[in-house]
């Protein structure tokens, strides 16, 4: 097996982050060959979105051997902006829930990290900082271990979405 030189840019950066409740899907399925996931929501049922500050969205997976083999943990961590009410109440409806997160990156490839079986979990800490310059807002961070690597979406996406403007981006 071999790996080739990649095509095109290496753009870095996450944009968007979008969640889900485990209860909203209807089927998740994962094709092991292909690594690719299809999501099927239940009626009435999609993506949420959450805004991060541009550049403050980092991805980080480690893989490592395991008594049951391997074992990959996934942590994703962003800023959001500004301590606002309606941000507060949203996160608290995250708290000690079961999420799939599907993080799009600049080069449009989406995948999803947690699944039916093994969803993501969510905490957060408020910073409030001393200096005027410094950042104020949630940092938050989804973390979750898995048997496999995180499924891809069926397609790249050519331009990554962003939240329509008629719905609110807390």
């Amino acid at each position: 097996m071999t790996v080739t030189r990649h095509e095109n840019g290496n753009v870095g950066g996450i944009s968007p982050v979008q969640y889900t409740f485990k209860e909203d899907i209807e089927t998740f399925t994962l094709n092991v060959t292909t690594m690719i996931a299809t999501i099927v929501f239940k009626i009435g049922k999609t993506w949420n979105y959450l805004y991060g500050s541009p550049e403050s969205i980092q991805l980080e997976g480690k893989e490592e051997e395991a008594p049951a083999g391997m074992k990959y943990t996934y942590t994703l961590k962003m800023l959001i902006p500004k301590d606002r009410k309606e941000v507060e109440m949203v996160l608290q409806q995250l708290n000690q829930r079961h999420l799939i997160i599907n993080a799009i990156d600049m080069n449009g490839v989406s995948r999803y990290f947690g699944n039916l079986v093994n969803p993501m979990r969510k905490t957060g800490k408020l910073q409030k900082p001393a200096t005027v310059e410094g950042y104020n807002g949630w940092e938050i961070v989804f973390t979750g271990e898995f048997p496999i690597p995180a499924a891809y979406a069926p397609a790249v996406v050519s331009n990554p979405i962003t939240p329509p403007d008629d719905i609110e981006t807390t």
